[in-house]
């Protein structure tokens, strides 16, 4: 454009807000008709968007406005109704600042979103206005080699369906590498906590309201968030805390390995209900075949915790296999 350092996007595209864990999935959670939705590789949707690196210091300002959800005009009774939009278009709103620590292998990212319905009517059902902000910190230690860490808080408030929104969510997380040691081994811990409602009968939201994640199966587990149990604020990214521990060896050139282990507990169980979700285990492959195409293969395993066991008188523990191809074109 015609200022140094200045780009706009303008079309479908995706955005992804550092680690994608407000912003990452724009096409939201897996609709009820599309079955294997989290396997869905689909991120991006209409959006303009502008990104602004200054030249004297290290600093990346990024704006953008987007077209979430659009609902078309229906057909309705008998005029004078007839072609009135009976819907409500949903519009995202974001301005997020990077900034690279020039005196350290780190970076410093802050940032706010705006989720709203484009029309606002009197009726308090269909009331949505969302307002997110936080700040994310990741710092590769130099005084000790193989040593990082991470960090990222976000608080809401505004206003779903009449209640007033006071959710908060965040993760700290450390990772070793170990040095000149075969097979390159690596191991993290990472705490996730998404807060839960205090009382349900009362007119302020305290629960977490997750916008637009990435990659949600890498914090709660991937059988958690396809489980669908998203109503009760399971598989959501709401009510939870998660313990994750992971591990992983690189063989060879071509070959990763990578064991996670997560530990699924809700934050506000009900009146009579467990806080235990349960634990998972998933253990990942990799296959680099070329430096555009690589195979993966991921076997998981959940174990049922009283919660779960309470609830759901006939259920049982759960398992999956997927097989993934990606390829960079």
């Amino acid at each position: 454009m015609f200022v140094p350092g200045l780009s706009a996007t303008l079309g479908r595209q995706e955005i992804i807000l550092g680690e994608g864990f407000i912003i990452g999935d724009l096409n939201g959670f897996v609709s009820p008709a599309v079955f294997g939705g989290d396997l869905s590789a689909r991120l991006s949707t209409d959006a303009l968007r502008f990104d602004y690196k200054l030249a004297t210091v290290p600093l990346t300002l990024t704006g953008f406005v987007a077209k979430i959800i659009e609902n078309y005009a229906t057909v309705s009774p008998p005029p004078p109704a007839i072609g009135i939009d009976t819907g409500l278009d949903q519009d995202l709103y974001g301005i997020n600042a990077n900034y690279q620590v020039p005196t350290a292998e780190a970076e410093v990212e802050g940032y706010f979103v705006s989720l709203n319905n484009a029309h606002a009517t009197k009726n308090s059902a269909n009331e949505l206005s969302v307002q997110t902000f936080g700040a994310r910190v990741a710092h590769e230690v130099a005084a000790t080699p193989g040593f990082s860490w991470k960090g990222e808080f976000a608080g809401q408030w505004g206003k779903t369906a009449g209640l007033n929104n006071k959710g908060y969510a965040g993760y700290l997380g450390a990772e070793y590498a170990f040095q000149d040691i075969a097979w390159e081994p690596k191991v993290g811990l990472t705490y996730y906590h998404f807060s839960g409602d205090n009382d349900a009968t009362d007119n302020t939201d305290n629960a977490w309201n997750p916008l637009f994640p990435d990659a949600a199966g890498d914090r709660i587990g991937a059988i958690v968030d396809a489980s669908g149990l998203g109503a009760t604020g399971w598989g959501q990214q709401s009510n939870m805390q998660v313990i994750k521990l992971s591990g992983s060896i690189q063989p060879t050139e071509k070959i990763s390995i990578s064991l996670d282990w997560f530990n699924d507990q809700l934050v506000k169980p009900a009146a009579g209900e467990k806080k235990e979700l349960g634990n998972e285990i998933d253990l990942n492959l990799g296959y680099a075949y070329s430096e555009d195409v690589e195979f993966g293969l991921t076997f998981g395993y959940f174990v049922r915790g009283s919660a779960i066991k309470n609830a759901v008188a006939d259920s049982a523990d759960a398992m999956q296999i997927i097989g993934s191809v990606a390829v960079a074109f």
